[in-house]
């Protein structure tokens, strides 16, 4: 009897699983936790984002120097992403240097297999 009572309640937890992959397929869903603005598919690209550089600008809302990570409310970066506010982290935390919460930037994000990682960022001029 017990046996079939654990058999039940995974059967249960794996349907439970399955339903919820199928119906989150169905939505989109933003590349970090920290993203604030929802992205329609209107103004997601519509080509496979490829490999390599994008340019952008926004202002910086977060730091973290620990982390090597830093968020900015970005504008639009073509072929990548909608405007949003999003944190990234950094390939170098020394690139986080002499930057401030409230800073106007301009940065590169490397995307590569499905990550984003500035690479270049500096206060706009």
């Amino acid at each position: 009897m017990k046996f079939k009572l654990t058999t039940f309640a995974l059967l249960v937890f794996a349907s439970s699983i399955a339903c919820e992959q199928k119906s989150a397929g169905n939505s989109v869903t933003a590349t970090s936790k920290s993203a604030v603005n929802s992205a329609t598919p209107e103004a997601m690209p519509t080509d496979p984002i490829k490999d390599g550089d994008y340019d952008g600008t926004g202002v910086v809302t977060k730091i973290d120097t620990q982390l090597g990570s830093v968020e900015v409310n970005h504008d639009e970066i073509k072929d990548l992403m909608p405007a949003m506010q999003m944190e990234f982290f950094v390939s170098d935390k020394k690139l986080l240097e002499g930057l401030k919460v409230g800073d106007k930037v301009d940065f590169v994000i490397r995307y590569k297999a499905r990550n984003e990682t500035i690479v270049k960022i500096s206060k706009s001029k």
